[in-house]
């Protein structure tokens, strides 16, 4: 009786741990587990950087600087905070990038325009004409709309110091361009000695940004061909003396 009490409770023994060492199946035989390995973080695909800074540039140019929200930026590209982040620091940096780059687009043209001329002219006539025609045209009703965005840019970040140090930064940039320009046209016959690269430089921006009031004017601002020949006497008088 004994015995068969003990092969009893040895049997019993025996199927829990059959079951104990299975997933849930009674099937006595023991499964080993192993763990997933996680996968590896991807990285944010290369082109999606400047998709972010078009995306910015589209919200900033709509509502403003203030209204951009990182969310709204990642939601229009269709990626993860993680790969805004994996390009920009944070939402100042990627404001920042995004005005720089704006900025250049909005000014690669005259810039390539004005390098071409100063880098490329054989003759005194052929400079003026280069220079005068890269200079501004208020006439251009794509000129003139480029330059009304980068003047509300500039006036928007005056209500923030941190966006106003950033315009700042990017107008920088913008005057020592120019100023190395004019000093390369100094060097190479175009600019007269006597005549300060920063001081040339800052003057073509303040002529280039004032000209958009020419469109507020109507018939009391000056034509075309006065303009034109307003600027031919302003390089004129910047080109070294004979």
């Amino acid at each position: 009786m004994a015995a068969k009490k003990t092969a009893k409770t040895s049997a019993k023994t025996s199927a829990a741990k059959a079951v104990g060492s299975t997933t849930g199946k009674a099937t006595g035989r023991t499964l080993t587990t192993t763990k997933k390995k996680k996968p590896a973080p991807r990285r944010p695909r290369p082109d999606s950087r400047m998709e972010l800074i078009d995306a910015t540039i589209e919200i900033i140019l709509r509502d403003g600087i203030d209204a951009l929200r990182i969310e709204d930026v990642c939601d229009r590209v269709g990626v993860t905070k993680g790969s805004l982040y994996w390009h920009f620091n944070d939402r100042t940096g990627l404001i920042r990038e995004s005005l720089l780059e704006h900025m250049r687009r909005l000014g690669e043209e005259q810039m390539g325009a004005l390098s071409a001329a100063v880098g490329g002219f054989s003759t005194r006539d052929e400079y003026l004409v280069q220079v005068a025609g890269a200079l501004v045209d208020p006439f251009d009703d794509d000129e003139v709309e480029s330059r009304w965005q980068r003047l509300e840019l500039i006036t928007t970040s005056r209500r923030d110091p941190e966006m106003w140090s950033i315009m700042s930064d990017i107008q920088r940039r913008h005057q020592r361009f120019l100023t190395d320009l004019m000093e390369t046209a100094a060097t190479r016959g175009a600019l007269r000695a006597d005549v300060d690269p920063k001081a040339t430089a800052a003057a073509l921006v303040a002529v280039g940004m004032g000209s958009n009031l020419l469109s507020l004017l109507g018939e009391d601002g000056p034509s075309p061909a006065a303009w034109s020949g307003f600027l031919f006497l302003m390089i004129e008088t910047l080109f070294p003396r004979s």
